[in-house]
C-alpha cells in the first residue's frame, strides 16, 4: 500500500512562546545577578580608611554605588555614605533618607576588624528599628 504524499510531510516549525519564556528568564536571572552584584561603593571604603575582616566565603565588593551604606573605622567614626555621623543621630538620618528615597531594601555595613562588637549591634539594632530588615556585613576576600 502506498502512503500519501501527505502523510509524509509533518509540519516543522519553531514554537515561539518557549523562546520568549526562556528569553525572559534570562533577562530576568542577568539583571537580578548585576543587581546583587552592584550594591557597595568600594571607592568609599578606602577614602575612610578600613581594615575589613575577611573570608574566604565572601563575595566581592564592586565600585558601584548603590543602596546604603554604612561604615565604622577603627576609631568607632560612623558614616553613612561618605557623611561622618553620631550613632544618636542615626535615626533621624533614616528618617529624612527614608522620606527622601524610600525604605532601602538593604544596608550594608562595612566596619573596621578592631570594631567592637557592641558597637555594630547597636548600628543593626537602629536600623532594625526604622524598618530595615536586611542588614548585611561587608567582609574582604581571604587570599
Amino acid at each position: 500500500m502506498k502512503k500519501r504524499d501527505t502523510d509524509l510531510l509533518f509540519w516543522v516549525g519553531i514554537e515561539l512562546v518557549s523562546l520568549l519564556s526562556i528569553t525572559f528568564i534570562l533577562i530576568m536571572f542577568l539583571a537580578l545577578a548585576n543587581a546583587a552584584a552592584s550594591v557597595v561603593p568600594v571607592s568609599s571604603l578606602g577614602q575612610i580608611g578600613i581594615s575589613l575582616p575577611s573570608a574566604v566565603t565572601t563575595i566581592p565588593a564592586t565600585e558601584e554605588s548603590k543602596g546604603l551604606l554604612v561604615t565604622v573605622n577603627s576609631s568607632d567614626e560612623i558614616y553613612v555614605g561618605t557623611t561622618q555621623v553620631k550613632i544618636s543621630n542615626i535615626p533621624s538620618l533614616l528618617t529624612s533618607y527614608i522620606s527622601q528615597y524610600g525604605t532601602p531594601t538593604s544596608v550594608k555595613i562595612a566596619a573596621d576588624k578592631s570594631v567592637s562588637y557592641g558597637t555594630i549591634v547597636q548600628i543593626m539594632d537602629l536600623l532594625r528599628q526604622n524598618g530595615i530588615s536586611t542588614i548585611d556585613l561587608i567582609v574582604g576576600q581571604a587570599r
